[in-house]
This record gives structure tokens, C-alpha cells and sequence, in this order.
């Protein structure tokens, strides 16, 4: 067994293990093809086989065909890279809005500003007492201490953070909170319900997945889950601001807006959950919750539903339930400090500023588990009956991916455009990474494209 299968093998243990876990797993391609003092080609690797391998396990228990799993580490690597690689009508986005980013405070230690939404970049303004301009913001944040400013961001409910060294990170309470917690983690949420799947040609055939997430780590779960086969419907709203990066995880999915403020709008999602498999809860922990649905009352309203719970910074420790975002974690756990010659170091180079993942490998890997946990609890849900929860978060990933390894110089220059195809949208014509994950007898795919927001009605697609 290779590395990569042990490594694949050790999150179905996670999950319940079973004998079929790594059947017929292979990995193909070079193992280091982003240049990262982190082994980012392991983690796309080993979280889409892990994915692969669970749809080809349900498959198997629906009554379809035992298949190997192969995984091309190239694809693996594209699909990491698929808002980064997107063109809409040959033309690629912003991914950042003009106030996120890199910022000097005194001393000459260095902050991160997330402001994507126009609330944050708001809210931001208004901490500082300045303007929303660039200029304004630097002026300000120079005369401020870093750690004084991350506080008072935290505690305005905006987005940002100090950029840390792993040391200053592995001395932080919040640090030694979560440092035990496993990658990700399957429990039984009840024992009431359970539907057995029918035999099937696709793994998530007949599957009911309402996806609550924005950006991109439950978006990926989604389009994954679509890519199977999955019937996807995304649940937003109307005063709920979006990226751009809904186009790229947009594959394969209807977009439907509820507003759950509303009495309405929660007898809608009752009705909807009513009827579901799967639902992703990834918006800001507690949220769904705080309208009365929580998981453990969905699943009163939907005995044997599986609901996965996807976070920043887990809900456990001193920062349990903070805001936050891939880029944030990198930059709070000294990711963003490593050194840049495929050496884990402590300390920066007094010289250089932080250096960021080359992808969103924290967002990535968290979806594609995030779409692993689901299909497992499904399996689970098939040979035990019951309701199952699944809790990921993208700090979990953070200390999984350290766990993983050095990543090193890329073995190879890798061109990632045969892994891209043409698909024509209510967005323009898009030019997308294809669907990843190696199924010989039910390779994965979408249905449909990208659709915009709130476009589809909020119920389920007629048998």
C-alpha cells in the first residue's frame, strides 16, 4: 500500500473504517507539483481519493459494480486550482476585492484583511475610523500593534488576523484547544430512521443534498456530491452577499434563495429538509441553529439525515465559532511564515514578507472530505439505519495538512489545461476544470452548468 492509501485509508478509520476502504487505490502523476513547503499535491490527492473511494464503496452497497479507484495527481492539482484556473468568456476574475489583503502595522509585523463582502470592508472602515479606501486603511493600520488590531476585529465581527510564526501559533491557547481533534470526525446524531438507497448506476443516485454554504470549503462538498450524482440544491438569500467563486463550485447544482428570518421561509426549508438525504450546514457556526434548525433538530424533522458541519476555526476552544476564511487560518497558524525553499521553519527571514499557499488547499481539501464524510454517512446510514453528524473545519485541515509532510520544489513543470473543458452558462462561456475522481463504470459529472442565484425554485426535481 502506498503512502497516499495509507493516508486515505487512515480518514475511512475516522469515519468507521471498512474492508473495502482502499480497494483497487491507485495515485498516478508526480507527487510535488505545487511549489510549497507543504505537501499541498498530497493533500488534493489524498482528500479527492478519499471522495472516490467512498462513492465507489456506496456505489458497491446499491447493488452496483465494485471499481478501482484511480486518481491523477494532475487532475487532483487542477481541481485544487479551479477558481484560480476559471475563465468566463476567456477572461479570468478578481479572486481578491482591492481592500483584502497584506497590510504593515508597527513594529513590522504584518496583518491580513479579508474584505470580500462589502459588510466586511464596511465594518473595517468603521474599526479604523477611516474611509473604504487602500490609502486609508494603510495610514491607519501603521500606527496600530497587530495583535491589538486582530483583537478588535474579532470582537467588531470583522475578518482579519496577524500573521503569526508556528511558534507564536503552537503557544496560543487556542493552539492547545484544538490541537487533539481528529481531521474529521462521524457520529451517530440519532438512531431513529434511515432510508435504504436502491440499487443504482451512480453512487448518489436519488440523493437529496441541500448545500447551506457560501465561498468555497461546502460549495466544493456540494459540486462533489453533484458530481456523483447527487440532486444539489443551494440554499441562499436575498440579503446574503456572494463571490465570484459561485460560478466555479456552482457546477452541477440549482441555487434557490430562503429567507429563514421569516415564518415562511423556514416552513419551506422544513418542507425541503423533510425530503433531503444530506445537508451541508457551512455558514457561520450556530446560524442555522439560531432559526431552530440545529442538527439535532433537523434530524427530528428528517429522521436519518446526514448533516455535515463544516467551520474556520472549530467550535471548541477560546476562538470556537470566529469568523474566518482559508487565507485567515494560513495566516493565524503561521502557514503564511514558512520558508519558501520547501523547508518548515519557525522563524521568517527578517527580509520577506508572508508567502501564502500557492491554492486555497485548506478550502480544497476541507470540501472534498467534507463530500467524503457525507457519502460515509450515507454508507453508515445504509447497513446501521440512523441519522449521522460530520464535523470538519478548515483548522482541522490546517493541522492535517502540516501533519502530511514537506512538500518541496514540484517534480515537474505540469500543464493543467487538458484538464479543463468548455461549458456554455447563464454566466458567459466558462472554461472549468472537469469533474476529478477515477470511476471507471460511473466517472463523475455534472448535469448541469453554474446557475445564478436564486434562479430555481425552492423545492426538489420531480422523479
Amino acid at each position: 500500500m502506498t503512502d497516499s492509501a495509507r493516508r486515505v485509508r487512515a480518514l475511512w478509520d475516522l469515519t468507521g473504517g471498512g474492508p473495502a476502504a482502499v480497494h483497487g487505490l491507485g495515485f498516478d502523476g508526480p507527487e510535488h507539483i505545487f511549489n510549497s513547503p507543504f505537501a499541498v499535491t498530497e493533500s488534493a490527492a489524498v482528500s479527492i481519493g478519499a471522495a472516490t473511494s467512498a462513492a465507489a464503496d456506496l456505489l458497491a452497497a446499491r447493488d452496483g459494480p465494485r471499481q478501482s479507484v484511480a486518481i491523477d495527481r494532475a487532475h487532483a492539482a487542477a481541481a485544487f486550482s479551479a477558481e484560480r484556473l476559471l475563465r468566463v468568456d476567456g477572461t479570468r476574475g478578481d479572486l481578491w476585492a482591492s481592500l483584502s489583503g497584506l497590510y504593515e502595522a508597527r513594529n513590522g509585523r504584518f496583518v491580513q484583511l479579508h474584505c470580500n463582502f462589502p459588510h466586511h470592508a464596511a465594518g473595517v472602515a468603521a474599526c479604523l475610523g477611516v474611509r473604504e479606501e487602500r490609502s486609508a486603511f494603510e495610514g491607519a493600520i501603521a500606527d496600530w500593534d497587530a495583535e491589538e488590531l486582530e483583537t478588535a476585529l474579532i470582537g467588531a465581527g470583522m475578518v482579519g488576523a496577524m500573521y503569526r510564526t508556528t511558534d507564536e501559533w503552537d503557544a496560543h491557547p487556542h493552539a492547545a484547544a484544538t490541537r487533539h481533534l481528529p481531521a474529521l470526525e462521524l457520529t451517530r446524531l440519532g438512531e431513529a430512521g434511515g432510508r435504504e438507497l436502491p440499487r443504482a448506476v451512480r453512487p448518489l443516485e436519488d440523493v437529496r443534498v441541500l448545500d447551506c454554504s457560501r465561498v468555497l470549503a461546502g460549495p466544493v462538498a456540494g459540486m462533489t456530491l453533484a458530481s456523483h450524482g447527487a440532486d444539489v440544491l443551494r440554499v441562499g438569500a436575498d440579503h446574503l452577499p456572494v463571490t465570484g467563486a459561485v460560478v466555479a463550485t456552482g457546477f452541477g447544482k440549482r441555487n434557490t434563495n430562503i429567507d429563514l428570518r421569516s415564518d415562511e421561509g423556514r416552513e419551506v426549508f422544513s418542507r425541503l429538509l423533510a425530503e433531503a438525504d444530506v445537508v451541508i450546514d457551512a455558514f457561520r457556526p450556530g446560524a442555522l441553529a439560531a432559526h431552530g434548525f440545529g442538527a439535532e433538530e433537523m434530524a427530528r424533522v428528517r429522521p436519518g439525515i446526514v448533516v455535515v458541519q463544516i467551520c474556520a476555526f472549530d467550535w471548541d476552544g477560546p476562538w470556537g465559532g470566529r469568523r474566518g476564511f482559508d487565507s485567515i487560518i494560513q495566516t493565524t497558524t503561521g502557514i503564511a511564515m514558512a520558508a519558501e525553499d520547501g523547508r518548515l521553519v519557525h522563524l521568517p527571514a527578517p527580509d520577506r514578507q508572508p508567502t501564502h499557499l500557492p491554492v486555497q488547499a485548506l478550502d480544497h481539501a476541507t470540501g472534498f472530505l467534507g463530500a467524503f464524510v457525507a457519502m460515509r454517512g450515507l454508507a453508515r446510514r445504509q447497513a446501521e439505519g440512523g441519522s449521522w453528524l460530520g464535523r470538519l473545519s478548515l483548522l482541522r485541515t490546517r493541522n492535517w495538512l502540516v501533519g502530511l509532510g514537506d512538500g518541496g520544489a514540484p517534480d515537474a513543470v505540469v500543464d493543467l489545461e487538458p484538464y479543463m473543458h468548455d461549458v456554455d452558462s447563464a454566466f458567459g462561456e466558462l472554461t472549468a476544470v472537469r469533474s476529478v475522481g477515477g470511476l471507471p463504470a460511473s466517472p463523475p459529472r455534472w448535469e448541469r452548468a453554474p446557475s445564478e442565484i436564486g434562479s430555481a425554485p425552492a423545492e426538489w426535481v420531480s422523479e
